[in-house]
């Protein structure tokens, strides 16, 4: 006879097969699916890690690894979302693919995708195969390998259609386990000695490593150099022929990642292909649409602002050698240290007016003390808006501030810009006292500011973070305020820099009154008297 518990025991066991058999319909189907289409077998066994379809690019990278070949049509596709420079690292293998140097923007999905969905995937689909993950620690590594365990001892779904994969007798251990089907998956993190590392007689089918770099480790040369020393040394002689796959993004410009993609370029990668994606492409749309719209990335990007967006969604950090301007130079000050009475103010305008898609329009006031001769930056910023919108801007901040002088710069058809803003700010009864610039070698002037910080001439408010972020990313990304300011400056102090004044054939009278007794002539100056 049974005792209460023991039936109950059986009884939990007949509704178990029953579930499973009723999940295992239509099986046979899955599986096939399955076995040849990733972003399927993403969708049907792990829908809560996948609730967003996949970007065409992902699916691309899912046919990438699987055959490991490239095909025609995945590499336009990978050059249509990639910039023009990458393009040299997209090349056609003479034969298999050894590796994928696969950088993507954070937030994309390429940890999930990589350390979790494609061991699962490669281990169920393709009976015997080794998969090793290599994590930047060894807690990373346990943390992925768990997640991979959890799916192969829980998941319904999984165990009604590949079987019970955790056998007696098989390792089922932190960083390893032995599935029924022949296939093993092992976790590693970055550094570990790894020789003799076998599945019983077999080596690595295919070795994926996720971000082996601490954030904390990234500006460490030492740690930099042994990490790209252990990867050359020890993944890459895990297993002859297996495929290596790198899910990383660049933290730096000396990485692990950017010296493979330097070798890949220089043909020493021969048979590895680098994907260097950023979160927009270069047609200005989301990499990722159904993650990422547009709005949301440059919300996103507003809020972490541009040097930190360089490297976390565009995968190209700035070294410090690039950099033009050191930001320890650039010294802040207090309104109320400034007289303005003891001062000569200016006005600098820099319309954006679609020669170069993307820039803002600019404006940007200065004062120039009389007796000292330090530079006050009083007002910087930059939009995106109509023509109609940015002269209203101009008459709005000339009114604020007063300047002796509103200086445009006229490039392309920005001369004619010029006069238009004269026309609204007239319609709207203010005559500006503007004046056209001609800018030469933009580089250069820009770069002049750098002395005027290191000496103090010139200041700035500790309110002015758009100028900030365009000088930490200088000669990257917009540089349309600072261009304003160094053509502020070069008039206020009348020494240009690559560039000059362009001064008006016929000069206009500075205002209305002017205008009047210009027009009467000789007649008004009695009627004054």
């Amino acid at each position: 006879m049974f005792d209460k518990h023991e039936l109950q025991r059986l009884k939990e066991q007949a509704q178990l097969r029953l579930h499973i058999q009723a999940k295992a319909q239509g099986k046979e189907s899955r599986l096939a699916t399955a076995k040849t289409d990733f972003a399927y077998f993403c969708e049907t066994y792990m829908p809560k890690a996948f609730p967003v379809p996949f970007a065409d690019y992902q699916l691309a990278l899912t046919r990438l690894v699987s055959t490991r070949q490239l095909n025609f049509a995945d590499e336009q596709l990978f050059r249509s979302v990639t910039a023009s420079d990458d393009h040299v690292f997209i090349q056609m293998p003479e034969g298999e693919l050894e590796g994928i140097l696969d950088i993507e923007p954070r937030d994309h999905g390429k940890t999930t995708r990589n350390t979790q969905a494609l061991p699962l995937w490669l281990a169920l689909n393709y009976p015997g195969s080794f998969i090793v993950i290599c994590a930047a620690s060894k807690d990373s590594a346990q943390d992925m390998i768990d997640g991979i365990k959890t799916m192969l001892e829980e998941d319904d779904q999984i165990i009604a259609d590949y079987g019970f994969q955790k056998v007696k007798g098989n390792t089922w251990a932190k960083r390893k386990i032995q599935l029924a089907n022949g296939s093993a998956i092992q976790a590693v993190g970055a550094g570990q000695s790894l020789r003799g590392v076998k599945n019983e007689f077999q080596r690595p089918t295919h070795i994926i490593c996720d971000d082996l770099l601490k954030d904390d480790e990234v500006e460490s040369v030492k740690r930099r150099r042994a990490l790209y020393n252990w990867f050359k040394r020890v993944i890459l002689n895990l297993g002859k022929g297996a495929l290596t796959v790198i899910a990383n993004t660049i933290m730096h410009p000396d990485d692990l990642p950017s010296r493979l993609l330097k070798e890949i370029a220089e043909g020493v990668m021969t048979d590895w292909i680098g994907l260097r994606f950023g979160a927009i492409t270069p047609l200005g749309e989301p990499l990722w649409p159904a993650r990422w719209p547009l709005p949301l990335l440059m919300d996103k990007k507003r809020k972490l602002g541009s040097h930190i967006w360089a490297t976390e969604y565009e995968n190209k950090p700035m070294s410090d050698d690039e950099k033009v301007f050191n930001m320890n130079t650039v010294k802040t000050y207090h309104p109320s240290e400034v007289d303005l009475r003891d001062c000569e103010i200016g006005m600098a305008v820099d319309p954006a007016t679609g020669v170069e898609g993307g820039d803002d329009s600019a404006i940007a006031v200065i004062a120039k003390h009389k007796h000292t001769n330090v530079l006050y930056v009083l007002f910087a910023d930059g939009w995106i808006e109509s023509d109609l919108a940015f002269a209203r801007r101009i008459v709005s901040v000339y009114l604020q501030f007063k300047p002796a002088f509103v200086i445009i710069e006229e490039v392309a058809f920005q001369k004619i810009y010029r006069r238009e803003i004269q026309r609204e700010a007239l319609r709207l009864g203010v005559v500006l006292p503007s004046e056209g610039f001609r800018g030469g070698n933009k580089f250069l002037r820009i770069k002049s500011l750098q002395a005027l910080f290191e000496t103090e001439t010139l200041l700035i408010l500790e309110t002015m973070t758009r100028l900030k972020d365009q000088l930490d990313m200088y000669p990257r990304g917009k540089d349309d305020i600072p261009d304003a300011i160094e053509m502020c400056i070069q008039r206020l102090i009348t020494v240009f820099v690559g560039g000059s004044a362009a001064q008006p054939r016929n000069p206009r009278p500075k205002n209305a009154m002017a205008q009047l007794a210009k027009r009467l002539g000789s007649g008004v100056r009695r009627m004054v008297r």
